[in-house]
C-alpha cells in the first residue's frame, strides 16, 4: 500500500442485545494497530450502542485515564472511529465511499453481528484538535474534538 494511503479499517461486534462486544483499528496499509488496535474495547465492552454514541471526548479522557498527549489524541481517535462504526451500523450515515465511514461487509453469527468498515483517517484526525495547552479551561488536556 503507497503511504498516502488515508484509510484504516474497523472491525465492530455487537451482539443480539445491541451491547458491545469488541473491536479492532487497524491501519489498512499493513495491518497493524492505531495505537493499541482495542485501545478502548475494556472500557466499552457490555455498554449499549446508543450509550457509546453519547460518550463525550471530556468523558472518555476521564473515564479511561489516559495519560496524555499522543495516549488522548489516540483514545478520541479510537472513539471517534468506534462511534462512526456504530452509526453505519444503525443505518445512520449514508455509506458513501468518499465518507468519513464506509461499511465494507457485514456479518452475523453465533449471536453477534460484525461490521467490517473502512475509516477515512484524514476526516477522524480533522475532527481532534490540539487545545493550544493554553490551560484556561483546567483541563490541561492536549486534544478534543470538534463539532
Amino acid at each position: 500500500m503507497p503511504c498516502n494511503d488515508l484509510s484504516e479499517r474497523i472491525a465492530v461486534t455487537i451482539d443480539d442485545a445491541d451491547r458491545f462486544r469488541s473491536y479492532r483499528f487497524i491501519k489498512r496499509s499493513c495491518g497493524r494497530g492505531v495505537g493499541v488496535d482495542d485501545l478502548l474495547s475494556g472500557w466499552l465492552a457490555g455498554q449499549s450502542i446508543e450509550a457509546i454514541l453519547a460518550i463525550t471526548p471530556r468523558q472518555c479522557l476521564e473515564d479511561t485515564g489516559v495519560p496524555g498527549g499522543i495516549e488522548e489524541f489516540l483514545a478520541l481517535k479510537h472513539l471517534v472511529a468506534v462511534q462512526a462504526a456504530l452509526e453505519a451500523l444503525l443505518g445512520r450515515n449514508n455509506g458513501e465511499e468518499d465518507g468519513f465511514c464506509t461499511p465494507l461487509e457485514c456479518i452475523y453469527e453465533d449471536g453477534q453481528t460484525t461490521l467490517h468498515a473502512a475509516i477515512r483517517v484524514d476526516l477522524v484526525t480533522g475532527r481532534i484538535e490540539s487545545c493550544g495547552g493554553c490551560k484556561g479551561c483546567g483541563t490541561q488536556r492536549t486534544a478534543f474534538l470538534t463539532a
